[in-house]
C-alpha cells in the first residue's frame, strides 16, 4: 500500500542482537533490537531501535508522558502471555 521496498530474510529465532548478525550481519543495513516494556499501570510497549542504539529509560518514559522512571523492562513471561 505505501510502496516501501524492503527485502525478508527466513532465520531462526534469535534472543540477541548477536545471534542476529550471524544470520542477516551480512545483508546491508542496520540490525535492530526490540525491547518489552511495561509502566506502572501494566501497559505494554515494543520499542525498535537501531542495535547500537542506547535506549534511555528516563528520557523514553518521560516523552511517553510516564515521569521518570515510569517504564522499565518487562517479565519476560509477560509476552508469552500476551501473545496467547
Amino acid at each position: 500500500e505505501l510502496q516501501i521496498d524492503f527485502s525478508q530474510y527466513e532465520h531462526p529465532t534469535v534472543l540477541t542482537v548477536e545471534e542476529q548478525a550471524k544470520y542477516v550481519g551480512d545483508k546491508g543495513g542496520g540490525l535492530s533490537k526490540n525491547l518489552f516494556l511495561k509502566d506502572k499501570k501494566s501497559r505494554f510497549y515494543i520499542v525498535s531501535a537501531l542495535a547500537d542504539t542506547k535506549v534511555d529509560m528516563k528520557v523514553l518514559s518521560q516523552r511517553l508522558g510516564l515521569g521518570k522512571g515510569g517504564i522499565r523492562m518487562a517479565p519476560e513471561e509477560a509476552l508469552g502471555e500476551i501473545l496467547q
